[in-house]
């Protein structure tokens, strides 16, 4: 795998060019067991379509949609960091089913510092809450450049490992 040839798109509602992209996510599926985690891009797409702290993407390879996740400024932000206003979380994400196991989860994960630079320009930190009970996606941010910085009890599945990285500058 190329990995020049993945990157993260916006899918904006009202974008034509980004109706074949919010197609695809939809159909995307997680393994078994992981929906718990993230969620399916056919509900939580038209739940951030609806709220205006949100912006939903697509990890693309080469023309694929292969993945889905979620920008959010707002949410519980705030039980994260005593600077919501610099900071922004990344929410249902997940690879489709059929795509794990080739990285990238991993670089998308490498990707979304200067994503959300682009999208958030005044955003400082990313922020993501991982389940405890899913060692694979904790390896796989913290390999995309994520550091573990705490625990998080206000998960609905038990607790959470609360990871951040730095929002790249642009240069």
């Amino acid at each position: 795998m190329d990995p020049g040839l993945t990157r993260l798109h916006r899918l904006d509602r009202d974008d034509p060019r980004t109706r074949r992209l919010r197609a695809a996510v939809v159909t995307l599926r997680p393994l078994p067991g992981q929906e718990q985690y993230s969620g399916y891009a056919k509900v939580t797409l038209p739940e951030a379509d609806a709220a205006p702290t949100r912006t939903p993407f697509a990890v693309v390879h080469e023309e694929d949609a292969v993945g889905f996740g979620v920008l959010d400024t707002g949410g519980y932000l705030p039980d994260l960091t005593s600077d919501p206003a610099r900071a922004v979380l990344l929410r249902a994400f997940y690879i489709g089913a059929d795509h794990q196991l080739r990285g990238h989860g991993r670089r998308a994960a490498a990707l979304l510092p200067a994503f959300v630079h682009d999208v958030h320009p005044g955003a400082e930190v990313l922020y993501l809450t991982v389940n405890e009970a899913n060692p694979a996606a904790i390896r796989a941010y913290a390999a995309g450049g994520f550091t573990d910085v705490g625990r998080y009890l206000g998960g609905s599945l038990g607790p959470q490992r609360v990871m951040t990285t730095a929002v790249a500058l642009a240069s």
